[in-house]
């Protein structure tokens, strides 16, 4: 496993993306890359980069104050960004790290918000995802696998315990230390939770042997209570079925009513619906009085004509006696000397007026009364005339028989009898029409006497009907409240099941048995009396009681699942401190010999070496250090709670004396004198435990440049299990790199990256390009 390539994007000065490709070997080995630049090129941030991808929480070991402050923030030339982004790529050909990829990138990105996170090739995960795999790896945020400026020193600086924590992670144990704190915590949390548990029951217990003493007086009466319950069980299903039956009895007897109603209804509608046609049918008598109308009507035609019959007869009569008078005349004017023709005129004049005068009554006449007395007159005006023809023909009997035997004629009187004879035609069609309608309306009559039968019948037939159907209804309402009663009584009876019993009605047996219910009532009423008797039944006690019993028991359980617990995880607990213990011992033991081997190496002689010390120290909670590991983002891991109680712990100690001198303690150690025990001491646990990579930043500035020739010898020895990335102003560095970054940083303030393979490098610096 090896770094292949880191990518930046808007991480402090690098505002641009950059990628450091580390993908190479040299003779077999991973081979050392140099990353050099001038003073504020932004070499260090590379550093810090790797560090912050890792998971690097502490915004003072990536020289900042907030979370913000690592995202490039903006030059003359350059507006900020709203984020900032780098990513791992690691070869994990070996599966050193535990994941089924050959390559494996690790990501993280922050935005100006703060929100921040995490991807695993690409999957978002959590900050302890990432933090677990790392550790499993040998790798991590806290491991020596990226040494910052001053970092190196710090070693000697710290505590004995903090200079443990550096032994523990070399010795890979870093895994069972996240268990072992989280076991310690789970532990703290569990035993918090048994104080809860164990105080609700010291609470319950009280309460719960109250509630027993009551539920032993209960049972008591449970005997009495059972036979009351059985009685009145007996009871309501006697009342019950009884209710059922007159109820469905009630039912039968209302479908029937209704039935019956909606038979009666439907011919009460039928009825009904034929009176309405009946009585619409006033069509009929709208016909017979058209009939009626019609027959008047030729009546008032008939009297017209016959009337006109009887002025025209009046009218041809008239005119048959002028010309039977003009006939006269002619007559006595032609050989009867004997004739007084001034008499004959006279009378003929009178008879002339009279007819005259006939006419005008003829003319006036309206009824037929008047047309009778015109007749008389006619008559009477008729008579004078045949008196006249006698007194004429005394003398001249052989011409009155000539003349007698002529027919009287004339236009006029044939013009009349013409009219006469369609008068008369008229009459007899107008009588015929008459007839007719009188027999049509004889007709009419008779169908509407038998309408009105039938109507009449109806009428009579809907009236019985509709008080029987009244009837019904009476019924279908004395049914209807009867069985409103019922559903009263129904109701009254479940409201006392449900309060007596606590069961539904419908729970009870289907079929009841045959009781005495006087009796079975004067039980269940001495048992209620004697229930009272002795305390009654408190339902809600017995169920507080059980509830109570409940809670306790399963309290009790929790209580003892949570001891098996606290047991359970002082074993892990246990086992990781043996394992890290025995790891840490025999670690410490080859780490010690290494120290000792390159302090003299790099001293060329001297002695040093690592030493066991015991320690007083306050254990602190680690919540805080959970709640870093879930993802949050903090400035520094401070203000940790401290417990009062005091344990001795194995701390480290450091004891190194440069050849030719007594010292007893490292503060006495001038300042190159520390750099290079530090030197020993890192390279000591690279020796013992190779991470995959391990970037130094500066670690070598303050080494002279024979020291710088050793530190370069012991890079090159150990690049053959570690890959290093050494960010370094020294030449001697750069010369035993077999790949040179260089870090630039223009007037707009971002930082850029130049590569060369030393492979490269020709005669004169001069550089060719790799075929």
């Amino acid at each position: 496993m090896f770094l292949k390539r880191l990518e930046i994007s808007g991480f402090k000065s690098f505002a641009a993306k950059s990628a450091l490709d580390f993908s190479f070997s040299k003779n077999g080995k991973k081979g050392i890359t140099a990353i050099v630049g001038p003073n504020g090129s932004g070499k260090s941030n590379i550093a810090d980069a790797a560090r912050w991808a890792m998971g690097e929480q502490s915004m003072k070991n990536l020289r900042g104050k907030k979370s913000e402050d690592i995202i490039f923030a903006g030059s003359g030339k350059k507006a900020r960004l709203g984020s900032a982004h780098a990513t791992l790529y690691f070869d994990n050909s070996d599966k050193r790290i535990p994941i089924e990829f050959e390559e494996v990138a690790i990501a993280r990105k922050i935005f100006r918000s703060g929100e921040s996170e995490y991807q695993i090739n690409g999957s978002r995960v959590r900050l302890q995802d990432v933090v677990d795999l790392l550790a499993k790896a040998g790798i991590g945020r806290e491991s020596y696998c990226v040494i910052n400026q001053g970092m190196a020193d710090a070693v000697l600086s710290a505590s004995p315990l903090e200079r443990r924590t550096v032994i523990e992670d070399a010795a890979g144990v870093k895994h069972y230390q996240i268990k072992k704190e989280r076991s310690i915590r789970k532990l703290e949390l569990t035993k918090e939770n048994l104080e809860k548990v164990e105080s609700i029951i010291e609470e319950i217990k009280p309460h719960l042997r109250t509630l027993k003493r009551q539920a032993d007086k209960v049972s008591q009466s449970e005997e009495v209570y059972r036979d009351l319950k059985n009685k009145q069980t007996k009871l309501f299903t006697f009342l019950w079925h009884n209710l059922r039956s007159e109820k469905e009895k009630l039912n039968a007897e209302k479908e029937e009513a209704g039935r019956k109603m909606m038979h009666i209804q439907r011919e009460t509608d039928r009825l009904t619906d034929e009176i309405s046609r009946e009585a619409k049918g006033a069509s009929a008598d709208d016909k017979l009085s058209h009939l009626e109308k019609d027959q008047r009507e030729q009546r008032e035609k008939l009297h017209q004509w016959e009337r006109e019959l009887v002025v025209t007869e009046g009218r041809l009569q008239i005119e048959k006696e002028r010309a039977e008078s003009a006939r006269i005349i002619k007559s006595a004017e032609a050989g009867n000397t004997q004739v007084d023709i001034k008499y004959v005129q006279e009378r003929i004049d009178e008879i002339f007026r009279e007819q005259e005068r006939l006419m005008q009554k003829i003319q006036q006449a309206e009824k037929i009364e008047d047309i009778q007395g015109i007749k008389e007159t006619a008559l009477i005006i008729r008579q004078k005339l045949s008196d006249l023809k006698r007194e004429v023909d005394s003398g001249q009997k052989s011409a009155e028989a000539e003349i007698s035997k002529e027919p009287v004629s004339s236009p006029v009187i044939v013009e009349f009898q013409k009219k006469l004879d369609q008068i008369r035609m008229e009459i007899k069609t107008i009588e015929q029409e008459i007839s007719r309608l009188a027999e049509e309306i004889k007709k009419e009559i008779t169908l509407d006497r038998e309408k009105r039968h039938k109507f009449f019948e109806s009428e009579r037939e809907l009236r019985l009907k509709q008080d029987e159907l009244s009837g019904l209804k009476d019924k279908f309402n004395e049914i209807k409240i009867n069985l409103a009663k019922e559903e009263v009584r129904e109701e009254d009876l479940r409201s006392e099941v449900q309060r007596e019993l606590k069961i539904n009605v419908e729970e009870l047996k289907n079929e009841a048995e045959s009781v005495d219910r006087n009796l079975l009532e004067q039980e269940i009423s001495r048992l209620k009396v004697k229930v009272e008797q002795i305390g009654g039944i408190d339902p809600m006690v017995i169920d507080e009681y059980k509830e109570t019993k409940e809670r306790f028991d399963f309290l009790s359980k929790e209580s003892d699942d949570l001891k098996k617990a606290i047991v359970a995880l002082k074993e892990i607990i246990k086992e990781m401190e043996q394992k890290i213990r025995a790891e840490f011992d025999s670690t410490f033991e080859e780490i010690n010999k290494e120290f000792t081997k390159y302090f003299r190496i790099i001293f060329s002689g001297g002695n040093a070496n690592l030493a066991k010390i015991k320690v007083k120290s306050r254990k602190v909670k680690i919540s805080d250090k959970e709640a870093l590991l879930e993802g949050e983002e903090t400035a520094e891991e401070e203000s940790v709670e401290e417990n009062p109680e005091e344990e001795e712990e194995i701390g480290i100690d450091i004891f190194a004396c440069p050849p030719g001198k007594r010292i007893i303690g490292l503060a006495m150690l001038s300042g190159g004198e520390r750099a290079l025990t530090s030197l020993a001491l890192l390279f000591a646990i690279i020796s013992h435990n190779p991470p995959p990579f391990a970037i130094l930043d500066e670690v070598e500035a303050a080494l002279d440049e024979a020291n710088s020739r050793r530190f370069g010898r012991i890079i090159t020895e150990l690049s053959g299990h570690t890959q290093f990335i050494i960010i370094t102003h020294n030449r001697e560095t750069m010369r035993n790199a077999s790949l040179l970054y260089g870090v630039t940083m223009g007037e707009d303030g971002i930082s850029k990256l130049l590569s060369v393979s030393l492979d490269q490098v020709g005669q004169g610096g001069k550089i060719y390009p790799v075929e």
